[in-house]
């Protein structure tokens, strides 16, 4: 419920009222809940993080032969329907 006043200063406690309930709301309620979640976004990203790097290192390793792949598809694709340039894409693949 909102009181308005005549009075200046009655203005003035009131939105210091408002202030500092809605302070209260912050460091009470909202700032731990989001702290408590970020703690635990860290520590998720903590435990997946070997996991994300072992799945990078393993698409590099793969990187060649992916490479390789779509020299040969495109190959494949610019010869058509000939089948001599499809085997020259398969010998020079």
């Amino acid at each position: 419920m909102v009181y308005f006043y005549r009075s200046p200063m009655a203005i003035v406690i009131s939105a210091l009222c408002s202030i500092a309930i809605a302070a209260f709301i912050y460091f009470v309620i909202v700032k731990p809940e989001t702290d408590k979640a970020n703690t635990q976004v860290d520590h998720a990203l903590k435990q997946a993080q070997p996991s994300i790097d072992a799945a990078n290192k393993r698409l590099k390793e793969a990187q060649p032969s992916i490479d390789r792949a779509q020299k040969l598809q495109n190959c494949i694709l610019a010869a058509g329907t000939d089948t001599a340039k499809i085997a020259a894409c398969n010998s020079k693949f």
